[in-house]
């Protein structure tokens, strides 16, 4: 004979089992933890309030696994950090753009802040800027590691310029940055500087019926400095 509390009662000629509103242990469990990951999420998302996406601390480990990436630490993370605090110290994040790779730390300068138009020579009042960052990476750089300056324009050849056209430009504007660095202490043989023209835009410099875009074109214009490390390269094998 089952117990009481286990007897079926018929009720309007259908049979109701009172025990129905129990859940398994593992539903339990299921709920609960559903419960803490709407927690992580909501105060993730209070706490990234207020920081620009660019510079904003990565999700939380446990939102990460859920989202299918794994959070891995680079040698960098450091070197990006300092960069990042430089960048908002100074209220210049509309001007700079850090970004961690894969490989190193990537940093986006605004030419229209740093050059004047047609111009490779850096304003006075920018050069302070430079230097911070010029001293974050030599007190972050190791012996493989490699500092590459690129130099982007749009696709309009210079205007009163001494420089015949956008390869002479952006090619001394990389060296410009270049020597900066040098002069701020990183050692010149860790250090490279190429120009690329407008060849490389990120956004079109015109629109479907061929306007121009003049925010675009100003965005395209841009220094890169990447800050890298060098493959290590297994030494050769001796052949009898």
């Amino acid at each position: 004979m089952l117990p009481k509390s286990r007897v079926a009662r018929p009720v309007n000629g259908q049979t109701d089992h009172i025990d129905a509103w129990l859940i398994s242990y593992a539903d339990l469990i299921t709920l609960l933890f559903m419960v803490f990951v709407i927690f992580v999420s909501v105060s993730s998302a209070k706490s990234g309030s207020g920081t620009s996406a660019s510079h904003g601390e990565p999700p939380h480990p446990i939102l990460q696994k859920l989202s299918g990436t794994l959070a891995l630490g680079t040698p960098f993370d450091e070197t990006y950090r300092a960069l990042s605090g430089i960048v908002t110290s100074n209220h210049a994040d509309q001007d700079i753009a850090v970004e961690k790779t894969t490989h190193g730390v990537t940093i986006d300068l605004s030419v229209t802040q740093f050059f004047k138009p047609g111009s490779a020579e850096i304003p006075p009042e920018q050069l302070p800027l430079l230097h911070l960052i010029a001293q974050t990476l030599k007190e972050h750089m190791t012996g493989n590691n490699i500092i590459e300056v690129e130099g982007h324009t749009d696709d309009a050849p210079p205007e009163n310029s001494p420089f015949a056209n956008d390869w002479e430009l952006s090619s001394m504007r990389a060296a410009r940055i270049t020597s900066q660095l040098a002069d701020d202490g990183i050692d010149p043989a860790s250090l490279r500087a190429t120009g690329y023209a407008g060849n490389h835009p990120l956004v079109p410099n015109k629109d479907s019926a061929g306007h121009i875009i003049p925010r675009n074109k100003e965005r395209n214009q841009r220094i890169i400095i990447r800050l890298e490390s060098i493959p290590e390269v297994a030494p050769a094998a001796d052949t009898p």
